[in-house]
């Protein structure tokens, strides 16, 4: 078995030597050549890092008898031939090839020495941007913005991570007139501005980079925004009862702090400011009207910022003597609807509510508590209920009225306010021993928000 084994092998061995010498000369230069070329040392670590209109070749070589580093793009139409040294050590590339148009490039590198002997090719891909992909990035959306003096809240909505945002720059003016820009990265969706100058705008922008082989930071154009401050309401309240009307407040943009002192007659002077420089004070449903009497009422009628109204209980002669009628508002139970009678249908309060024949609107869900006064009111009557309704066969139920600063709210009362005022009464403390501190329906409360919007803007 041995001997046959050996034989075989010194017979491929005779064959192989066969074949060589009986190939034909140039076929075997040709072998040689390609050997030769192979041999020659690479481009090491080639990276391709893409920008606008442009890429920037990376690599090294290490081979010694390597002169040129051949670079081809198009097809091969288009070349850079970049000179090397490495007798000393490693040499290394870095060249930007600009003005190419925006698309996607194939790379094909090749070294060569001196006889024009090439090392096998390296080939990398890279996406050139251009215009059309930089009109493409979308600005972060802004989602909210809330003003209050110099402080403003700016909220960011969710980002696409693989676009390449990595943030957004927003540029606004702080109170001492200063241009300041802050950062917010694409991982924070909120934003807080302590030293924002109220009146003027901010403008921002989103930041992508598109690949982590970018050479370019890119940029979206500017949206300019001007922040509207929110509206700040005092809501005067003792008890959680009030909290519906709270957070409809709130819902509807308005920044709600809530006030309470059954002693307000003798309130602190710093009170007094804080409350005159609110745009609106409400004083709602619950707390004991006999804290809107005596001297907290001088107190309260003396207040120069707009006010309304809830509480029936408060708007009677013995306590803010707003109505001439010193008997409590008369309790109606769960009834339905109630509604009123609009008196001036034009009023700028009425828009966008559809009212039934005769303005009649549907306004309160019992059980509520309605108000009757006596005749002379010096008030603007603007919505009260009609014969019949709530149980009443005159009518005649006070539920939204107007004040003018200054003027006597009926005569004789001997006082008026020193600030627009207006009642808007409802609510209720029901013999279910439940309380119905909101109870208007869809209808009424557009009034209501239409009526807080008139007075906020005074």
């Amino acid at each position: 078995m041995k001997i046959i084994y050996t034989n075989l092998k010194y017979l491929l061995t005779f064959l192989l030597y066969l074949s060589l010498f009986s190939c034909d000369t140039n076929d075997y230069s040709l072998l040689l050549n390609d050997n030769e070329q192979n041999s020659l040392g690479e481009i090491q670590s080639l990276e391709i890092y893409s920008g606008i209109n442009r890429v920037v070749v990376k690599g090294w070589v290490d081979d010694p008898n390597v002169s040129e580093v051949n670079i081809y793009w198009d097809d091969k139409s288009e070349s850079l031939v970049v000179p090397v040294n490495a007798s000393n050590g490693a040499d290394t590339i870095n060249e930007e090839i600009g003005d190419l148009e925006e698309k996607l490039y194939t790379f094909e590198v090749q070294t060569s020495d001196d006889a024009g002997n090439t090392s096998k090719s390296v080939v990398a891909g890279a996406k050139v941007f251009g215009s059309d992909f930089s009109s493409s990035l979308d600005n972060r959306e802004l989602s909210s913005n809330l003003l209050l003096d110099s402080d403003l809240d700016l909220t960011y909505g969710p980002v696409n991570s693989s676009s390449g945002i990595i943030g957004t720059e927003v540029v606004y003016e702080n109170t001492s007139g200063e241009n300041v820009e802050v950062f917010l990265n694409s991982e924070q969706s909120s934003l807080s501005i302590s030293d924002f100058k109220s009146g003027s705008a901010f403008s921002y922008r989103s930041v992508y980079i598109p690949s982590p082989m970018s050479l370019d930071t890119l940029y979206t154009e500017y949206d300019e925004f001007t922040p509207v401050e929110l509206s700040q309401i005092a809501f005067v309240t003792d008890d959680s009862s009030d909290d519906e009307q709270i957070e409809w407040l709130r819902e509807q943009g308005f920044y709600v702090t809530i006030y309470y002192n059954s002693g307000f007659g003798s309130a602190s002077q710093d009170d007094i400011d804080m409350l005159n420089s609110k745009d609106l004070i409400i004083i709602g449903r619950s707390g004991n009207s006999g804290d809107f009497a005596g001297e907290e009422k001088i107190a309260w009628n003396s207040l120069t910022v707009p006010l309304i109204l809830n509480t029936q209980w408060a708007a009677r002669s013995s306590r803010l003597n707003w109505f001439d009628h010193s008997d409590g508002p008369v309790k109606v139970a769960d009834i339905g609807a109630v509604r009123v009678q609009v008196q001036e249908p034009g009023d700028p309060a009425f828009e966008g509510v559809t009212m039934e024949r005769d303005n009649l609107l549907p306004w309160s869900n019992t059980p509520d508590d309605f108000l009757y006064i006596n005749p002379g009111s010096n008030a603007n009557l603007l919505a009260v209920t009609p014969p019949g309704e709530a149980e009443r066969e005159e009518g005649g139920a006070v539920l939204f009225a107007r004040f003018d600063t200054g003027v006597e709210f009926y005569p004789g009362a001997g006082e008026s306010a020193a600030g627009p005022r207006t009642y808007f009464g409802f609510g209720s403390d029901a013999d279910d021993g439940n309380s119905y501190y909101f109870p208007l329906t869809e209808e009424a409360k557009q009034v209501y928000l239409n009526e807080i919007n008139r007075l906020v803007e005074e």
